[in-house]
C-alpha cells in the first residue's frame, strides 16, 4: 500500500490511505505527497494483525471512512484484501455509488491456507458476503495467476493478475557471488510452520559435510520450536536468528548473501522473492501458489512442498555449482526491472482504475 500510495502520488493522483494506527503514530499524517488516515487496531504485532486485529480494525475504520468519504470526491475505491477490508463497502451511504476496485493478497481467499483450519471456517461462515463483495466490485485483482484460478473456485467472475512491485532503488543490485568460502543461505519470512523453513535445517542437516550456513530473519509463534530443532540437529553453529529487521536491514544482509531460500507450504505471491531477486540473489522455492509466477529455471529452482530430499539436492547444487549464482542473480535483477518495478506496478492499477470509473460511467448512462 505504501509503495503503489508513493508511486500513484508521483504521478499526480490525490491519494488518501485510510489504514490501522501502530503505537506512536500521528492518527494523521501526509507523508510523500499523499495523506494517510490512522485508526485503531487491537494487532498481534506489526506483521500479524490477526482476527481481533482485523475486526477491531473494520469497527474503528467505520466512521472515519463514511467521514472521508462524504467529505471528498473520490473517483475509485481500493479496498485492499476483501475481507475484513471489503466489509467497507457494504455500508450505506455516499461512497456506494463510487467504483471500487478489490485487491485479493491470500489470506482473504477462501482455500489459501488449508493449514489455518480456523481461517477456512472463517471462510466457509462467510463466503456469501465474500461473494457480494466481489460481485459488485468494478474490478478484483489477484496476486497471481495461481492465485486468480484459487479464487474462482468461490466465484465466476472475471479476475485481474497484477503483481506485488519492489523499489528496486531500496534492494540494489548485490553484483558478483563469491565461489569460494562457505554457501551462504538467507531466509526472510514470519516464523510459522507454512513456510518451511524446518525443512531447510533438514537439508542442511543432511548437507554435513558442506560448508553452509543460513541467517534466518523474521519473527513469530514458531522460533521457539525452530531453535530447539537446529539444536536437536546439530546446526544451531551454521543457523543464524536474526530476528526481526528494517526494510533497509533487510537489504544489506541480502547483498551479503549467495542465494535465497524458503520453501513455503503455501503462499500467495511472496515480496522476499522478488526483493531478492532485485539483490541479485539466485532463489530456491516452491512450486505452489503465485511463486511459478516468479521463478522459473532461468532464476532459480522450483522444488515440490514439503519435499526435503529436493531441497537438499538444490541447495547442494548451488553449492557445487557456485559459478552459476552471478549470473543467475544477474538475470534476477534484470526480470525485477522489467516486470517486478513499483513504477510498473503502479502503471497497471492506473489501467484498472480507469477501466473502472469508466465502467462506472457507462452504467450510469
Amino acid at each position: 500500500t505504501y509503495h503503489l500510495a508513493r508511486q500513484l502520488a508521483k504521478a499526480g493522483h490525490q491519494i488518501d490511505v485510510l489504514t490501522s494506527r501502530l503505537k506512536g503514530q500521528p492518527s494523521q499524517a501526509v507523508e510523500e505527497g499523499y495523506t494517510v488516515y490512522r485508526v485503531f487496531s487491537w494487532r498481534k504485532g506489526i506483521h500479524d494483525c490477526g482476527f481481533r486485529g482485523a475486526l477491531s480494525f473494520v469497527f474503528s475504520a467505520i466512521p472515519r471512512f463514511l467521514t472521508l468519504t462524504k467529505r471528498n470526491q473520490y473517483d475509485c475505491i481500493h479496498y485492499y484484501f476483501g475481507l475484513p477490508t471489503g466489509l467497507l463497502s457494504l455500508l450505506p451511504g455516499k461512497h456506494s455509488r463510487i467504483p471500487y476496485l478489490v485487491s485479493l493478497r491470500g489470506s482473504d481467499v477462501p482455500g489459501y491456507d488449508p493449514f489455518n483450519k480456523r481461517l477456512q471456517q472463517f471462510h466457509k461462515l462467510l463466503m456469501p458476503i465474500t461473494r457480494v463483495i466481489w460481485k459488485r466490485a468494478h474490478a478484483v485483482v489477484a496476486l497471481s495467476n495461481n492465485f486468480k484460478s484459487l479464487a474462482e473456485q468461490s466465484l465466476n467472475i472475471k479476475f485481474g493478475v497484477i503483481p506485488n512491485g519492489v523499489e528496486t532503488s531500496e534492494f540494489p543490485y548485490g553484483g558478483s557471488r563469491s565461489v569460494k568460502g562457505p554457501l551462504k543461505l538467507i531466509c526472510v519470512a514470519r516464523l510459522i510452520e507454512r513456510k518451511g523453513i524446518q525443512h531447510i535445517f533438514q537439508a542442511i542437516k543432511r548437507l554435513k559435510g558442506k560448508d553452509i550456513q543460513l541467517t534466518v530473519v523474521g519473527e513469530g509463534p514458531f522460533h521457539n520450536t525452530l531453535v530447539e530443532l537446529a539444536e536437536h540437529l546439530s546446526i544451531a553453529d551454521r543457523v543464524d536468528f536474526a530476528g526481526f529487521c528494517t526494510s533497509k536491514e533487510v537489504a544489506e544482509k541480502l547483498a551479503r548473501h549467495d542465494a535465497f531460500v524458503l520453501p513455503s507450504m503455501a503462499e500467495s505471491f511472496g515480496m522476499v522473492f522478488v526483493e531478492a531477486m532485485s539483490s541479485g540473489l539466485p532463489i530456491i522455492a516452491t512450486r505452489i501458489g503465485g511463486i511459478p509466477d516468479i521463478i522459473s529455471e532461468q532464476n532459480g529452482t522450483l522444488i515440490e512442498s514439503e519435499n526435503v530430499t529436493e531441497l537438499t539436492d538444490a541447495i547442494e547444487h548451488y553449492y557445487e555449482h557456485r559459478e552459476q549464482l552471478s549470473d543467475i542473480g544477474a538475470r534476477n535483477r534484470r526480470k525485477v526491472e522489467e516486470e517486478f518495478s513499483w513504477t510498473r506496478v503502479a502503471e497497471r492499477y492506473e489501467d484498472t482504475y480507469r477501466t473502472a470509473i469508466n465502467s462506472s460511467d457507462d452504467t450510469e448512462k
